[in-house]
């Protein structure tokens, strides 16, 4: 569990590399692939916990996945991208329109910094991938500190 925590956490600042300063080099593709393989760690997370915890927790991370939007929308967005569309009731409760990609450049005294964002837009909301991430993060954390549980430093 240990591990896929850590594994989460390397693609979570890979992800924040992307969406705030590549230096002079950026593709749009590299944000998705950033994107996609949080998102996908985040999910795996998840699996590792619930085979590693006692069967009355279990549950419990489940129902935290399903009562926090961001873990909640993040499984959505991850199983859409796994399986060329969500093939189940939407666990946020809400479909997902699109995902777009933007990318950015701005002018520096040094050159210029370039830095690529995705955002996924869900009836009428609009989230990027990056501050999902974090939140994502957040919540994930909120919920080992309340079932007591410690991840220990690689």
């Amino acid at each position: 569990m240990a591990a896929k925590y850590h594994r989460m956490m390397r693609s979570y600042e890979s992800l924040r590399t992307v969406s705030t300063n590549t230096g002079n080099n950026i593709s749009l593709s590299e944000a998705k692939e950033a994107a996609e393989e949080f998102f996908t760690h985040r999910h795996h997370f998840k699996d590792w916990l619930i085979k590693e915890l006692p069967n009355n927790l279990k549950q419990a991370v489940e129902d935290h996945i399903n009562d926090s939007v961001p873990l909640s929308l993040a499984a959505d967005y991850c199983n859409t991208f796994k399986h060329a569309g969500l093939d189940r009731k939407p666990r946020s409760g809400q479909h997902l329109d699109a995902v777009l990609q933007h990318t950015r450049i701005d002018l520096t005294p040094q050159g210029f910094v370039a830095s690529a964002q995705v955002e996924i837009k869900t009836a009428g909301k609009s989230y990027r991938a990056f501050d999902l991430a974090t939140d994502c993060i957040r919540d994930w954390d909120t919920f080992l500190r309340a079932a007591n549980i410690t991840i220990p430093a690689p």
